[in-house]
């Protein structure tokens, strides 16, 4: 330690400073109480031997104002008086002394209280070391904190939560909840709702949902059912989530068109659907295991399909609420939402049961509390929406469906992802519907790029060719003006067998297929072409070149590609 021994008598801070010294601690020396200021700010010492008579500026004096400008710091300061009545000695302690010592001064105390002050000393030192690590590392949480709440506010509350015909409240019981919900609408207008109740609370617990959710809004866009999107999620949380982490989940579909809903329950409360006149006509209980739980060859994703007859709302909680108590220990229970629902008014049946729950709870939150009310339109309020770029009609032998893009179309839309849910509603297995996926991409990329765009694929030969060639892509993208490509997948039979027939056509001036077929596919290039010829039956050109069509067999679910041969892979 650094010592400031403060003494007007010369005698006194020799022998004092010499014991400092011989007990391996540094010693300073002031005179009087002004010096011992100027040293304790020059200085910055760690401990202090005050005498409180001294001319001028006196020990108290000195003391008072060291530890005015010393603050929260700790400082051990030894006051050294030959006064010895009690309220002498107190005056010194109100002072700013923690301890004193009496003239003459014994040597073997004044080594004593040293030594206890210097482990004093080397606690403070360690509880100060450990209060800045703790500081920094509460400072590190909370930055984290705030990231992974903005970042789970980005991935979570998309635009569907905006939806007129949706309310919720979700509460959390720390500063993350585990109970996460989302909504989308379908292209083909049904209304999809999740709730997800992660196990534990804070981020954990959201960590343990998140993985559901980029699935649900981006299968949702593509017109995905929900038996297909909960079957992606389980086996997400399954391969990502650690062992022991899962997620009850509720994942439902409203079709107002066809007047159904569609319930898949995992582990969370009973959905509740009540009619106009307050009669609760269906629950749904969960038939199912928390996502993440069983591997996906052991998992169901079958729904519950429901056929509903007039408007209606629907409820969904997490079990947050049905087991939030009150002061008596008490649980809201399902039973009391239901009643509360079945006696208010249509127009305030989700106010009224947050109102009664925030009422029983008064404040004391021990979990998560989701809770979300849809208002489902009457059967047929609707009608079936047509596609964005086109129309579908029925055929003799199965679905037809045609496409017609605009160049506006083509610069704003990636228009072989939004066919794709069309295409899974009619492939006979999603095998089927994947093949046939990677077909309109090759198809469709050629008509853009080659036909519109007139983009030669000779710049493909290299790695930096293909850099080239994206730049010229997007730059040529960016100004088309005209044109358009037509696309049209019809289901029949040819060869006596179930095939898809895929047209594509483009408004470019086509190109010399039959020598562009006697190239040789080594280069980077040209791949794609034959990709497409091997999953095919049948791939034709029209005479101008601008016009394809492929036959693809639906019947063998096994068959991957023609001739037994492993399909290239795509550009």
């Amino acid at each position: 330690m650094t010592v400031l021994v403060v003494d007007d008598t010369a005698n006194n801070v020799a022998i004092a400073s010499q014991v400092v010294r011989r007990m391996g601690h540094r010693s300073i020396e002031a005179r009087s109480g002004e010096e011992a200021l100027e040293k304790f700010l020059a200085e910055s010492p760690d401990m202090i031997l005050m005498d409180v008579m001294m001319p001028g500026m006196g020990g108290l004096e000195a003391t008072r104002r060291i530890r005015e400008a010393a603050g929260s710091r700790w400082l051990p300061i030894l006051m050294v008086t030959a006064l010895t009545r009690e309220d002498e000695v107190l005056e010194g302690l109100r002072a700013g002394a923690d301890d004193y010592l009496t003239k003459p001064l014994s040597l073997p105390v004044f080594q004593a209280k040293i030594q206890v002050f210097q482990r004093i000393a080397e606690l403070q030192q360690a509880l100060s070391r450990q209060s800045v690590e703790l500081s920094t590392y509460y400072q590190q949480a909370e930055d984290e904190r705030r990231l992974g709440a903005r970042l789970m506010e980005y991935m979570v509350n998309r635009e569907g939560l905006s939806d007129p015909a949706l309310r919720y409240r979700v509460t959390p019981a720390w500063h993350f909840s585990g109970d996460l919900i989302a909504a989308a609408r379908t292209p083909g207008k049904c209304h999809h709702i999740l709730l997800s109740d992660g196990m534990g609370h804070g981020l954990p617990a959201a960590m343990a949902s998140m993985p559901q959710f980029d699935a649900f809004y981006a299968m949702s866009a593509l017109s995905y059912g929900i038996e297909r999107i909960v079957e992606v999620m389980n086996s997400r949380m399954h391969t990502m989530m650690p062992p022991g982490r899962f997620a009850a989940l509720t994942l439902i579909s409203i079709n107002p068109v066809m007047g159904t809903i569609e319930v898949w329950n995992g582990g969370n409360p009973s959905p509740c659907l009540i009619d106009s006149e307050g009669r609760i006509v269906k629950r749904w209980k969960s038939r199912h295991v928390p996502l993440g739980v069983l591997s996906p060859e052991e998992f169901s994703a079958e729904p519950e399909v429901y056929a509903y007859e007039r408007e209606c709302q629907l409820f969904l909680w997490s079990d947050g609420l049905t087991e939030a108590e009150n002061a008596e220990g008490v649980q809201f229970g399902a039973e009391r939402a239901c009643a509360l629902l079945e006696s208010a008014n249509p127009g305030h049946r989700f106010d009224s049961l947050v109102q009664a729950l925030d009422e029983h709870r008064q404040g004391v939150l021990a979990d998560d509390i989701a809770v979300l009310m849809v208002d489902v339109p009457a059967p047929g309020t609707l009608t079936q929406p047509a596609t964005p770029v086109g129309d579908e009609e029925r055929g003799s032998d199965g679905l037809r469906m045609s496409f017609h893009f605009e160049a506006h179309d083509l610069k704003n839309l990636d228009v072989v992802p939004a066919l794709s849910g069309m295409v899974e509603r009619f492939a006979a297995t999603r095998e089927h519907a994947g093949q046939i996926f990677l077909i309109l991409s090759e198809l469709v990329s050629n008509a853009l790029d080659h036909g519109l765009l007139r983009l030669d694929s000779a710049l493909k030969t290299t790695s930096d060719g293909f850099a080239a060639y994206a730049v010229r892509r997007q730059q040529a993208l960016k100004a088309l003006q005209n044109g358009f490509i037509d696309i049209d997948i019809e289901i029949l039979r040819r060869d006596n067998q179930k095939m898809a027939k895929i047209s594509v056509r483009d408004s470019g001036p086509g190109f010399d297929w039959a020598a562009r077929s006697a190239i040789s596919n080594s280069g980077l290039h040209g791949r794609g072409v034959e990709l497409v010829r091997r999953l095919s039956h049948e791939m034709r050109y029209s005479a101008q070149g601008n016009e394809v069509v492929v036959y693809y067999e639906l019947s063998p679910s096994d068959r991957a590609c023609r001739d037994g041969q492993a399909p290239l892979l795509t550009q």
